[in-house]
C-alpha cells in the first residue's frame, strides 16, 4: 500500500482531504517521535536503551513495561518482513542468555544515550518500582514498522500459538499542513493473562527438572509460605518465585512488593537462592540485622541480600533463623496493614 487517503470534517465544515505524508518523511521522524513519546508504543513504558549492542547486532529500542518486564522493540523504516522477525528473536535470545546482573550492567552502560532518559542506578530505580530484578525476565518482543507484510504476520501468529509472542505494531503517517498525524495498529495482541501465567509455570517446572533442584526448591518455598500471611501472592519467574505482599509506598499508593524470592540455579548451578528484597532491609531493620548475625547473607550490587543454599545440610542450618525472620516480617506487616485500613 503506497498511500492511504484520509478525509477530515470539522464542526460546521465540509469534507476535505488530508494529504498523505511522504513515506520518506515519516520514516525519518518515526524513531525520534517514539523516543520522545514512548507512550505511543504502550502506556507505562520506560525506555532504557537505544541502539544497544547485542551479539546479533544493535537493537533499536529497549524498554521496561508497566509490569517491570524488559521489552525489545525492533524498528523497520518500512514494512516489517521476515528479516525483522529473525532479528528480534536473535536479540531476545542474547539478552535471555544473560544473568540479571549482566542485563543491569548492559542497561547502565547505555542509559542517557540517544535521547533516552538517564537512569544511572538502574537496579535501585527498578527495585523501588517493581521490587525483584527477576521481574525483568522473560523478555518481551515487539516489531514496529510502517506497514507489515503477510509473512511477518504469519510467523508472529505461529510463534504466539507456541507461547513466544511477538507483538506487531504498525504505524501509518500522514500530514495535515504542518501537523504530523500517526495512526497506530496492533494486529497481533499479546496472549491473555491466564495463558501467560500457565506458560510461566510450565517454564519454571522445566527449569527445576533440568537443574535437579525441585525437592530443595519446594522445601524452601513451602517453609516460607507457611510463615507468610494467607494473602501472599506468588509471582512466577524464569528461575523461581517471588513472595509478594501489598504495602503502602512513600507516594501513598498500595502495591505488591516482593519480600522473599526463592530461585533455583540462578546465582550458580546446584544452588537455591533465597532473595531478600530491599524492602526487608529498609522496613524490617532489626530483624534483618539479627538474621545476618545468624546466617551468611550475600549482598548483591543493588544492596539487596540473598542466602545461598548449596545443600540439604545448608538448608537445615538456615531454616530456623530464616523462618523466624519471615514470621517477624509477617507479624509486623499485619500490624502495619491494620493501621492503614
Amino acid at each position: 500500500m503506497d498511500e492511504i487517503r484520509l478525509w477530515k470534517r470539522g464542526a460546521g465544515e465540509g469534507l476535505r482531504a488530508v494529504r498523505a505524508v511522504s513515506r520518506l518523511d515519516t520514516e525519518i521522524e518515526l524513531e525520534e517521535l517514539l523516543v520522545a513519546h514512548p507512550e505511543l508504543l504502550e502506556d507505562g513504558l520506560t525506555l532504557v536503551g537505544r541502539q544497544a549492542p547485542t551479539v546479533g547486532g544493535w537493537l533499536d529500542l529497549l524498554g521496561v513495561d508497566r509490569d517491570g518486564r524488559l521489552v525489545i522493540f525492533e524498528l523497520k523504516r518500512g514494512s516489517l518482513g521476515r528479516d525483522a522477525v529473525t532479528q528480534v528473536l536473535d536479540y531476545a535470545s542474547d539478552l535471555s542468555s544473560k544473568s540479571v546482573e549482566s542485563i543491569v550492567e548492559h542497561i547502565e552502560a547505555r542509559t542517557g544515550k540517544g535521547g533516552v532518559e538517564r537512569i544511572p542506578d538502574f537496579a535501585t530505580w527498578y527495585e523501588e518500582k517493581f521490587d525483584d530484578l527477576q521481574g525483568l525476565l522473560p523478555v518481551r518482543m515487539a516489531l514496529v514498522g510502517l506497514g507489515v507484510d503477510e509473512t511477518a504476520l504469519r510467523i508472529a501468529r505461529f510463534l504466539g500459538e507456541a507461547g513466544r509472542t511477538i507483538e506487531v505494531i504498525t504505524f501509518y503517517g500522514f500530514r495535515d499542513g504542518d501537523a504530523a498525524l500517526l495512526a497506530r495498529q496492533v494486529p497481533v495482541p499479546p496472549p491473555i493473562a491466564d495463558e501467560q501465567a500457565r506458560t510461566k509455570t510450565e517454564r519454571l517446572e522445566r527449569h527445576l527438572d533440568e537443574c535437579g533442584l525441585q525437592k530443595r526448591f519446594d522445601a524452601v518455598r513451602q517453609a516460607l509460605r507457611e510463615k507468610m500471611p494467607d494473602t501472599v501472592v506468588e509471582e512466577t519467574g524464569k528461575y523461581g518465585v517471588g513472595l509478594q505482599l501489598d504495602v503502602v509506598g512513600d507516594d501513598g499508593v498500595r502495591r505488591r512488593r516482593t519480600h522473599f524470592g526463592v530461585y533455583a540455579a540462578y546465582s550458580a548451578p546446584g544452588v537455591v537462592d533465597v532473595s531478600l528484597g530491599l524492602i526487608l532491609k529498609n522496613r524490617y531493620r532489626d530483624g534483618y540485622r539479627r538474621l545476618k548475625k545468624r546466617v551468611k547473607v550475600k549482598t548483591w550490587q543493588n544492596g539487596a541480600g540473598a542466602i545461598q543454599i548449596e545443600s540439604d545440610g545448608d538448608w537445615k542450618l538456615v531454616r530456623g533463623p530464616l523462618c523466624e525472620f519471615a514470621a517477624v516480617v509477617s507479624s509486623e506487616w499485619e500490624s502495619a496493614r491494620t493501621l492503614t485500613h
